[in-house]
Formats: structure tokens, sequence, C-alpha cells
């Protein structure tokens, strides 16, 4: 079926657009871009991903931000949590996570959803193998996930603050009092101290961290492209298996970019209110890139510290990324089949 200008999306990895941009009839009615039903899409892979990856998260925030030496390594941790504050430890400061996932991926996933379908109709289009019309192409898509980062980053910092002021603290000895009595607590003490802004602190941070959204969605395409290809062979796969796996292996392509900007991002999100030890992200950088220096060792042993020190918590994310982002994507993209069926 041809759409507008003769352009035919990618089939697989473009469920949400196939028929929204197409001119067909349903129920006597033209069926038009609907703008809406990604964002509604979103907010179920967001309540996905937080069933599946907050525990990861919590482990990982953890690694990050403890001083050196708290764990001996994403098991460590997991143990010692565990252990000391029982399962449900993993859920701390859930509740948070719980309405902001749901509203950040509403964001994140229905923004993607009309960028992709904006590019689309403004030149960021390639010719179907069938050489039978037009589809978004790999630029599209990246670009498309690029826009949909900086949407969504400026609705998610604050409530990633929160998260990670409440994370943070529940490791704290049981000695020292916590600081924060919950999620409002961070918003009151916060804004009393540096103003409504203080929300916002280290939000270039969030710009820069949200800009491998292009990875992840650019790689989503590729190998939902790649899974396609191997229909009428042996290793042909259902469209929802093709969609599990592709969003499994991206988010490990954007895990591996997105990283190093995630551990300056934290840093600065779990800074003291009264006393702040970052300036800012570039002073964040320095400080990451400066503390495991040992003058003592060589150039070689200095930069595999330094990696080693911006890729804290490289285990629990990698172990998170896939299925976390397997199934929220997966999700989305069966909703939005499901809402171009009905």
């Amino acid at each position: 079926m041809t759409s507008r200008k003769g352009k035919t999306p990618e089939e697989v990895s473009d469920p949400d657009i196939v028929d929204d941009i197409q001119d067909t009839e349903r129920a006597g009615k033209e069926n038009g871009h609907s703008p809406f039903i990604g964002f509604a899409a979103g907010i179920c892979s967001g309540w996905t991903k937080l069933v599946v990856g907050h525990p990861f998260d919590t482990i990982k925030t953890r690694l990050q931000c403890t001083p050196t030496g708290t764990f001996n390594g994403a098991w460590d941790c997991f143990t010692k949590t565990i252990s000391k504050e029982g399962p449900r430890a993993l859920y701390k400061g859930a509740s948070v996570p719980a309405v902001s996932w749901g509203i950040t991926d509403s964001i994140l996933m229905g923004s993607l959803h009309n960028y992709r379908a904006i590019l689309l109709r403004h030149g960021f289009t390639e010719r179907t193998p069938k050489k039978d019309g037009e589809r978004l192409s790999l630029l599209g898509h990246s670009v498309a996930g690029l826009f949909a980062g900086w949407t969504n980053a400026s609705i998610a910092h604050p409530t990633e603050v929160i998260k990670c002021k409440l994370q943070l603290q529940l490791v704290q000895p049981e000695h020292v009092p916590k600081q924060f009595s919950g999620p409002f607590d961070v918003v009151r003490q916060t804004v009393a101290e540096q103003g409504i802004t203080g929300m916002w602190r280290g939000l270039g941070a969030s710009f820069i961290y949200r800009s491998c959204f292009a990875a992840m969605f650019g790689g989503f395409e590729i190998f939902n492209r790649l899974f396609k290809s191997f229909d009428g062979t042996k290793y042909e796969m259902s469209t929802e298996l093709a969609n599990f796996l592709a969003g499994g292996m991206a988010s490990n392509m954007y895990w591996f970019t997105a990283l190093p900007l995630d551990n300056i991002k934290n840093r600065i999100m779990v800074d003291s209110i009264k006393n702040p030890r970052y300036k800012g992200v570039f002073d964040a950088y320095r400080q990451v890139w400066r503390e495991t220096y040992n003058p003592s060792k060589g150039f070689s042993w200095n930069s595999v510290a330094r990696v080693k020190n911006f890729y804290k918590g490289f285990v629990p994310v990698v172990l998170r990324a896939f299925p976390t982002n397997a199934a929220a994507l997966a999700v989305w993209e069966g909703v939005m089949r499901w809402s171009n069926a009905t």
C-alpha cells in the first residue's frame, strides 16, 4: 500500500507509522496520522521498564555515587543490599519512577513517533528494498531519536534528581540520619536552598546524555532490518521476537556510549544541596577524570583506571539493559500495532 508522496514506511520497525500516514479508510473514515497514540503506548513501555529494570538501576546508582571501596563490584552491592535491607530495598525509591517513567517514556516514545513522521515527510527518506516506495532512512531514525531524547530531558531531569538522591541515601550507615524523608522532602529542601532551578541543576548533562538516544533508535532500526532480511530462511523470526531482540541489542549500543555521561549526570544530581562539590558539567567531568590518577603509575595504568571510573556500574547496566529495553520496546511496538489494527 502506498502512502502520500509514494512513501512506504519500514514495515518492521515502524508499525506506528505504517497506517498513520497512509490514505486508508476505516469504518468509512479517513485515518490520518495519530499524534497521540505514541504517548499512550509510551506509558506502557515506561511501566515495563520500572518492573524489570528498577532493581538494576538501584545497584548502578549506588556503585556510581558511593565512595570508592564501599562495594567490591555489582554482586557485592547486590548481596549487601539484600542482607542489610531485604529484597524490597531494590525497589526503594520506585514510587517516583512509577509515575515519572510512565510520563517520561510517554514523552520520549510519543515524540519519537511524531518526529519519525515529520522527518519522513521532509526528506529523510530512502528507497525500499523492493524499489516500490520510500521509507525513513537510518539517519532519519537516528535524528528522531536525538530529538526525542532532547524533548524528554527537560521533563525527566527533576524526577531523576529525586530518584537518585533517595537511592543514594539508602547506602548510608545506620547511625547517619537520613537527609530526606521522601520525594516531596527532596523537592522542598532543594527549592529552599537553590530555588526552583535547583531541580534542573546539571540539565546540560542530561541533554548530552540523552543525545545517545540517536544510537538507541538508529541501532533499533538497523537490527530490525537485519532480522527482516532473514525472512525466507531458517533464521526467520516473528515480528514480536525481532522487536524484542532488536530492542535489547540497541540498548547495549546505547549504554556503551551513554554510561560515562550517565555517570557525570548522576554525580551532579546527588551532589550536596548546601555545599555542592561540582561547579558544572565540565567540572564534574574534570574531577572524575582526575580522581583515579596515580602519579606513581604509568600512562597505561592511569588510562585504564580512568576508563573504569567512567564506566562504574557497567555490570548492572549490561544485565539490566537487554531485558528492560527489549521488553519495553517490544511492548511499545506491540501497542502501536494493536492501535493500527483497531
